[in-house]
C-alpha cells in the first residue's frame, strides 16, 4: 500500500533541484513521486497512508562516507579521554579499574598530545591499573598508549625491533614508553586486542553501532579497514538477523608488510571477498581495499613535503613503488582504492600511483577510487584529483577548530596552516566529494558534522568565532553551502561506492530518508550546531527504522 508523507520540507539532493517539495509518495521500498500536496495524494490513491508531517523537514537517508562501524560500536563504552591532561587520563583510568578490578581489559579513547601536558608515559597507567592491560587510543587511533601489563600481554619489549611505517616509543635508555605508533599500532596492538574480543562482543557492538548511527539519520556508511575480525562480526550479524539495519559498504584493510607477492595475494584476496559478499547486497558488500599511505598531524607522521617545524620529515608507510604495484593491480581487478592520504606528499603520491593504474590498465566507466582526508594539500593536487574522477573523501568534524592549537603547535604558523582542510576548493575544482566523520575518531553526528562544514566554526566550543580567533576568519573561505554539504553527506557517498539506487529522492530509488525537528533552511545553519538529537525518525526501504521515543 502506497504511503504518502505530506506538509512537509523535503530536500531531495539531486543536483539541480534548488527547491524543497511538499510531499513524497513511497510504496514498497521505493519512492514513486516527490512533488506538490494534491499530486502526492492523487498518484496515491484514497486508500493510502498518509503521514502529516507538518512541515518537517525531511532529508534523504544520510551517509557515512568514512567509519569504522564495529570500532565506533566498542567505542561507546570506553573511557572518553578527549581533552584530557595525563593526570585526568590517570584519574579516569583509576575509577574504572577500582569498579572492576578483574576486568579482562580497560579502553580507553580520543587522547590529543597537545592536552596531555607531557609526553604520553605507561607509568600513569601502571600507577592506577598495575595488573589489568589498558589501551588507550589517540583520538584519530594511529597511536594506542599502553601499561606494562599491555605490553607484556601483546609479547613487546625493549629488544622488539620497530616494524616498518611505526615504531615503539622508547627514552632515552632504550626503555619501552608505552607508547606504540602507526604500524606499531595497527600491526601488534589492533590484532591482539581483536583476538581477545569474543564475536559475541563484536556483535554487540554492532548493534550498538547501527542504534547509534540509525539515531542520527545514517542509513548507510561506508567502511574504512575492515579486518577478518569485523567481516566475522559482520556475517554472524547476518546469520542471526538475515540483513543489516543499515546499508555498509566497505574496503578491506591492506597490512603495509611482506613481500610484492603477499602484498598482491592480499589485493587477490579482497576481490575474492567482494564476490563472495555479494550475496549480502545491498545491505553488505566489499567494494574494494583501503591503504592507509602516511600518518596523522597531531604525531607528526603525515607525509609532507616540507619538515615539521621539529626537524622530523617522515616518509610514507608504503614506498611509492610498492603502493603503485598494489593500486595497478586493484585498478586491474575493479576495486575501487581508497587511500589514507593526510600529509600534501602523500596525496600527490596517491594521485602518482592512480593515473599509473589508468594509463596501465586502461580507460574504464564508474571507477571509484578515493583519498581520505586530504588535510594539507597543494591546488595543484586538487586540481589534479578533480580532473582523474577521484573522490575526495572529506571529514569536516575533523576541521573543528577547538582542535587548531594543536595543528599550530605541529606544523608551526605557516601555509600548511593557512590551507588546512580547503573543502571548497574541492567543490570548486568540480570533485566528487564525500562527507563523513572517521567515527569513531570523531563524533558520529552527521548534521553538526554539516555546520562544521558550512561555518568552519566549532561544534564543541561556541566562544571559538571568527571574531575572537583570526585563524578561524581566515579559513572561512573554505566553507561549503548547505545545500552541497547535504549532497555531499547523500548523493556524493552514495556515487562513490556506486550505489546508484540511493543517495538520492527521486521515483525509482530506495525509500531511505530522515525527518528532523529543526529547519535549517529558514531559521540558518546555526540549528545544526547542536542537532545531536535532531532525527526524529529515520526509514530503511520505506520501513520504519528508528524512532525517537
Amino acid at each position: 500500500m502506497p504511503r504518502v508523507f505530506k506538509n512537509g520540507q523535503i530536500f531531495t539532493s539531486i543536483e539541480g533541484d534548488p527547491g524543497l517539495h511538499d510531499a513524497l509518495v513511497v510504496e514498497g521500498d521505493k519512492v514513486v513521486f516527490i512533488g506538490s500536496n494534491a499530486d502526492a495524494e492523487a498518484k496515491a490513491g484514497p486508500s493510502a497512508d498518509v503521514t502529516d508531517l507538518h512541515g518537517s523537514v525531511l532529508l534523504p537517508g544520510l551517509i557515512d562516507g568514512h567509519i569504522h562501524v564495529v570500532q565506533f560500536g566498542a567505542s561507546l563504552s570506553k573511557v572518553d579521554c578527549l581533552g584530557l591532561s595525563a593526570a585526568e587520563i590517570s584519574t579516569a583510568v583509576k575509577a574504572v579499574y577500582t569498579a572492576n578490578p578483574h576486568a579482562k581489559m580497560i579502553h580507553g579513547k580520543s587522547f590529543l598530545f597537545d592536552t596531555l601536558g607531557e609526553a604520553p608515559h605507561k607509568s600513569w597507567l601502571d600507577d592506577v591499573a598495575p595488573d589489568v592491560p589498558v589501551f588507550i587510543a589517540s583520538m584519530d587511533l594511529h597511536s594506542t598508549l599502553l601499561n606494562s601489563a599491555a605490553l607484556a600481554a601483546i609479547g613487546v619489549t625493549r629488544d622488539t625491533p620497530n616494524p616498518k611505517g611505526g615504531e615503539f616509543v622508547r627514552d632515552f635508555e632504550g626503555e619501552l614508553t608505552g607508547l606504540c605508533l602507526e604500524t606499531a599500532n595497527f600491526k601488534h596492538v589492533w590484532p591482539w586486542v581483536a583476538d581477545n574480543t569474543s564475536l559475541d562482543e563484536r556483535v554487540a557492538a554492532l548493534d550498538a553501532a547501527f542504534e547509534n548511527m540509525l539515531s542520527s539519520g545514517l542509513t548507510g556508511g561506508i567502511e574504512m579497514a575492515l579486518r577478518p575480525e569485523d567481516l566475522e562480526a559482520f556475517e554472524e550479524y547476518l546469520r542471526r538477523h538475515g540483513r543489516l539495519p543499515v546499508r555498509i559498504s566497505a574496503h578491506w584493510f591492506m597490512r603495509p608488510e611482506g613481500t610484492e607477492e603477499t602484498q598482491a595475494e592480499q589485493v587477490r584476496n579482497a576481490a575474492r571477498l567482494r564476490d563472495h559478499c555479494g550475496q549480502y547486497a545491498p545491505y553488505f558488500n566489499i567494494v574494494g581495499i583501503k591503504i592507509v599511505s602516511d600518518g596523522v598531524v597531531d604525531s607528526c607522521t603525515a607525509y609532507m613535503k616540507d619538515p615539521y617545524p621539529t626537524g622530523e620529515h617522515p616518509g610514507p608507510i608504503w614506498p611509492p613503488a610498492e603502493l603503485t604495484k598494489v593500486v595497478v593491480l586493484a585498478d586491474s581487478l575493479d576495486l575501487q582504492i581508497a587511500v589514507h592520504a593526510l600529509g600534501d606528499a602523500a596525496s600527490e603520491q596517491a594521485l602518482d600511483a592512480f593515473e599509473a593504474a589508468m594509463n596501465a590498465n586502461g580507460p574504464r566507466d564508474r571507477r571509484r577510487h578515493r583519498i581520505e582526508h586530504l588535510e594539507v594539500v597543494t591546488p595543484d593536487s586538487v586540481a589534479r584529483l578533480a580532473r582523474l574522477g577521484v573522490t575526495a573523501s572529506l571529514q569536516p568534524v575533523h576541521a573543528d577548530p577547538v582542535y587548531a592549537t594543536n595543528w599550530h603547535t605541529q606544523l608551526g604558523h605557516d601555509v600548511r596552516c593557512d590551507r588546512a582542510f580547503p573543502f571548497a576548493e574541492f567543490v570548486d575544482a568540480g570533485a566528487n566529494v564525500a562527507f563523513g566523520t572517521d567515527a569513531p575518531v570523531a563524533p558520529h553526528h552527521a548534521l553538526p558534522n554539516i555546520y562544521s562544514a558550512g561555518t568552519r566554526q566549532s561544534v564543541v566550543d561556541a566562544s571559538l568565532t571568527p571574531s575572537a580567533d583570526p585563524r578561524i576568519r581566515a579559513l572561512g573561505r573554505f566553507c561549503v553551502p548547505l545545500d552541497k554539504s547535504i549532497r555531499y553527506y547523500t548523493a556524493g557517498c552514495a556515487q562513490s561506492v556506486r550505489q546508484d539506487d540511493v543517495g538520492s529522492l527521486q521515483p525509482g530509488k530506495q525509500a531511505d530518508f530522515c525527518v528532523l525537528d529543526i529547519d535549517p533552511f529558514t531559521d540558518g545553519i546555526e540549528t545544526l550546531r547542536q542537532a545531536q538529537a535532531a532525527v526524529t525518525q529515520t526509514w530503511v526501504a520505506g520501513r520504519l527504522a528508528w524512532e525517537r521515543s
